[in-house]
């Protein structure tokens, strides 16, 4: 609530705003550790991995997934790109034209995952668990688990992380919007993992942002500018300075 005693309203945090650099291996580990039992941490270990938005890693299947143990890395063929829209006709509505739109469901194109990263294996054990969808619902059979489980999920974590590392994960700085201060301290958040995947891409392999269009099937160079950060540390190891997370 606010000071008034209403309730404030609901305000998506941004990564432009929010996310300054690729934290590390570590903390993220340690992040993931905080989940309860296997099942949570192979969909946090999932979500970093593929970088993909909360519904699409919930509708991910086995069958996604291609292991190549000979080269080292998993191909994911065929994950659900859910955020697309087509115009299919317009209106007017109080003297303004508005577009009237269809959901699109498209597909990513191929991209890898490495074998030898951290997280890999947490999703390599789950995957020989799982028959179909990766995360099957308890309740409605042959449904996903739903975004609101995930999101309490994540926010459950959030209110778990110690104060050491909540600053290695960079969530230790204030929540203001246009310089009103909403809270003390950000909270972890879905598309927070989604940034990290495209700040490490960018740290440890040196991704440019064609890369990353390429790797996150996204249709415009401002997402991917907007995605990934190279933070002081990974300005500083441009420049030919060791640094450390």
């Amino acid at each position: 609530m606010n000071k008034f005693g209403n309730w404030r309203k609901y305000v998506r945090l941004n990564v432009e705003e929010f996310v300054e650099e690729w934290v590390g291996w570590e903390p993220l580990i340690s992040l993931i550790g905080h989940a309860k039992n296997e099942r949570n941490k192979a969909f946090l270990a999932t979500l970093f991995l593929t970088g993909g938005r909360v519904t699409e890693v919930l509708s991910l299947r086995k069958e996604n997934f291609e292991i190549r143990e000979f080269e080292g890395l998993i191909v994911v063929r065929g994950m659900r790109l859910l955020k697309r829209y087509r115009k299919v006709g317009e209106i007017e509505e109080n003297g303004k034209k508005k577009w009237i739109t269809e959901k699109l469901v498209k597909t990513r194109k191929p991209f890898p995952i490495l074998l030898n990263e951290p997280l890999t294996h947490i999703l390599l054990d789950w995957l020989d668990k799982v028959k179909t969808l990766l995360f099957p619902s308890p309740y409605n059979p042959g449904r996903p688990l739903t975004r609101f489980w995930a999101y309490k999920l994540i926010r459950k974590i959030d209110s778990t992380i110690s104060e050491n590392l909540r600053e290695k994960l960079g969530l230790n700085k204030p929540f203001t919007i246009n310089g009103e201060r909403v809270s003390d301290r950000i909270h972890l958040w879905p598309h927070w993992f989604r940034s990290q995947r495209a700040c490490q891409l960018v740290s440890d392999y040196g991704f440019q942002l064609h890369d990353l269009i390429d790797w996150f099937s996204w249709e415009h160079v401002e997402t991917a500018m907007r995605y990934s950060k190279r933070g002081w540390r990974g300005l500083a190891q441009k420049m030919k300075v060791a640094v450390q997370h």
